[in-house]
């Protein structure tokens, strides 16, 4: 068994991870908290999302709506549909909503491809307008899709919420010019609800819940992970881990994330290839607060940036 601190090795959280990683053979961390498409499993609710955006886009609905808590990979989702998106799908993916009218409508022509021969402050919001209505006509004309993915959306203003509504009118004669996803937490839903919001509400025909894994999905997506990271020889989550796992994290995927290499390193440190339900306990244990044996809480923190 290894002890914290045993020849130096844990001086700093780089060589800890490192230690850990060439410990397990993997090439790359597993779960890492940081959003990574090559990692993306496609649960039940995450493949219904992606059906749900294909749907919404390729009929010319003017809104798709998903919303899911906080940790459910909404995000990642979202960064995983740009990258694989059909050519004929044109993708805008706004992370920051926190904009007015015109740095959207700049945001948007910019992931666009769009390049600006003026500077951003000598262009006004109508000149951007009939910028953004031109290009979308422009897709149109050679069959292409035009999508608007708007991260976080429940961070936006009510009045860039309607700008958004007014966007949706851009249309030819039969058909809508480009479909807005808004990706948020349930607070959207809600702020929907407020009454000078109704007419977008209505708008919004197509919806999703993103939920948590499923109890039966937690080994699959630990498997799923663990494998892409390691070619070779791996370490496994036996039964009573995976267990405590779905109990700590209610199957949402970023606490698993973190309990899991919490887990991972703890097994290490035992020596062991299989993570056991204390290993476990002892990462959420550490995620909680509650681990106050052998320093673990400061080094685990350091390790994870908290």
């Amino acid at each position: 068994m290894k002890r914290f601190g045993e020849g130096g090795d844990f001086g700093n959280s780089t060589s800890i991870v490192k230690s850990y990683m060439e410990y397990f053979g993997f090439e790359k961390r597993p779960f890492f908290i940081t959003p990574d498409t090559e990692f993306f499993f496609l649960s039940n609710s995450h493949r219904e999302a992606l059906n749900h955006l294909l749907y919404g886009i390729h009929e010319g609905m003017g809104f798709v709506m998903i919303t899911g808590e906080v940790g459910t990979g909404k995000t990642l989702l979202s960064r995983y549909f740009v990258e694989n998106a059909e050519k004929k799908i044109e993708t805008a993916l706004i992370l920051n909503p926190r904009v007015s009218e015109k740095e959207l409508l700049w945001l948007i022509l910019t992931d666009l491809g769009h390049i600006f021969s003026r500077s951003y402050r000598s262009l006004t919001k109508a000149g951007l307008l009939e910028l953004f209505n031109r290009k979308l006509l422009e897709s149109y004309s050679q069959g292409k899709r035009v999508a608007v993915i708007i991260d976080e959306a429940q961070d936006l203003e009510d009045r860039v919420l309607e700008f958004l509504r007014l966007l949706s009118n851009l249309e030819t004669h039969k058909d809508k010019l480009m479909t807005i996803v808004l990706l948020g937490q349930p607070e959207l839903e809600r702020k929907l609800k407020n009454r000078n919001l109704r007419q977008l509400k209505q708008r919004i025909l197509v919806r999703h819940r993103l939920e948590p894994l499923e109890k039966d999905e937690i080994g699959v997506y630990i498997d799923h992970r663990i494998t892409l990271a390691a070619p070779t020889e791996r370490p496994y989550f036996d039964g009573a881990a995976l267990n405590q796992l779905y109990r700590y994290s209610g199957g949402i995927p970023r606490l698993i994330n973190a309990a899991a290499e919490l887990a991972l390193i703890a097994a290490y440190i035992d020596g062991q290839h299989r993570v056991e339900k204390r290993h476990v306990a002892k990462a959420t244990d550490t995620l909680e607060g509650t681990d106050r044996s052998d320093g673990r809480k400061s080094w685990i923190r350091k390790i994870l940036r908290f």
